[in-house]
């Protein structure tokens, strides 16, 4: 039956979508991460009073309360805020991609092609995800990998032109434009069950004398990084297998065939499913890293500045995908 003002569902819809804006979902995302109205105000860069009235309008128009004030406490979501809060997050990531896709129409004709060139192990731990990243929010661009077998080649594949990025390891040379750091933590990793992990810490490094090791090869600068700790610390390293691929020195650590010193990002899915756990060792991590490249004298491409912003590197600010900005105060 309808009621003589209409369908009520209809006019309730039209209310809602009449009064709601994207400012007020993204104001109350931000007070609901940071729990403090002074907060959310600094980082929207807004004033106190706006972040309130945006969220009492937001309140009136849905005719419940969002946020429990408590003074001097942290404003907790209520039930209903929690609802919203999941509206909000899934509107506005949508609202990101839209505009995202909206960027590529406007600078990346159908058909881009992407070249990346890596001298690593990156192209199955880091670059891996950042391709099926490209996929979903910038479907129209072809990204297309080399894997080089040293920092050498990859290097020379940049200056001929031949790619659009690359990932090198330090060190770099200086002629090419560096975009950005990856940083690698590296820690001693040992299956759960294996007797390394019962030992006080202080012994954990003479164990090592007894239990087979597997590194990186010889010659290689994260090898020289394992040499140097183990002279610091003391540790004899009872080798079993060198080499230069990462998988086959974390097949042999997830078999239990030897111990190793891995980047956590490449094991992390083996200790997350229980497979491998983090020794603390005297002297760990160490720190490895890589340089994201561009070939000299060629500015950075449109599909490029978004590849890089999939990567989980500390890029130049200029060349990273512009960030959502702060809503206007007053919206």
């Amino acid at each position: 039956m309808t009621a003589p003002g209409g369908d009520w569902r209809h006019t309730s819809r039209q209310r809602l979508i009449a009064g709601m804006t994207f400012d007020q979902l993204y104001t109350f995302q931000t007070l609901g991460r940071t729990g403090s109205f002074r907060a959310a105000a600094v980082e929207l860069t807004l004033t106190q009073p706006a972040v309130s009235q945006r969220i009492r309008q937001l309140e009136r128009l849905l005719g419940c309360t969002l946020f429990e004030r408590r003074q001097g406490a942290r404003s907790e979501v209520t039930a209903a805020g929690q609802e919203l809060m999941r509206f909000a997050d899934d509107i506005l990531a949508r609202a990101d991609r839209f505009r995202q896709r909206l960027e590529q129409m406007k600078y990346l004709p159908e058909g881009s092609t992407l070249t990346v060139v890596s001298d690593s192990d990156h192209i199955k731990h880091l670059l891996v995800g950042a391709v099926m990243a490209m996929k979903e929010t910038a479907p129209s661009i072809r990204v297309v990998i080399k894997h080089e077998p040293s920092r050498q080649a990859c290097t020379r594949t940049l200056a001929e032109g031949n790619a659009d990025l690359g990932i090198c390891r330090y060190p770099a040379p200086s002629k090419f434009p560096n975009l950005g750091t990856i940083e690698e933590r590296m820690y001693l990793f040992a299956r759960p069950e294996d007797p390394i992990h019962t030992l006080p810490e202080g012994d954990r490094v003479g164990y090592l004398a007894s239990a087979d090791f597997a590194t990186f090869a010889d010659g290689m600068r994260s090898r020289q990084l394992v040499d140097r700790w183990a002279d610091k610390v003391g540790a004899s390293l009872r080798i079993v297998l060198e080499s230069r691929a990462l998988e086959a020195m974390r097949t042999y650590a997830t078999r239990g065939l030897a111990l190793a010193i891995l980047p956590e990002f490449c094991v992390a899915d083996d200790v997350r499913a229980g497979e491998l756990r983090a020794v603390p060792t005297p002297g760990l991590p160490l720190l490895r890293g890589a340089v994201i490249l561009s070939p000299p004298d060629r500015e950075v491409t449109h599909a490029a500045r978004i590849f890089l912003g999939m990567m989980p590197a500390r890029v130049d600010a200029s060349l990273s995908p512009v960030p959502r900005s702060p809503a206007p105060e007053g919206g």
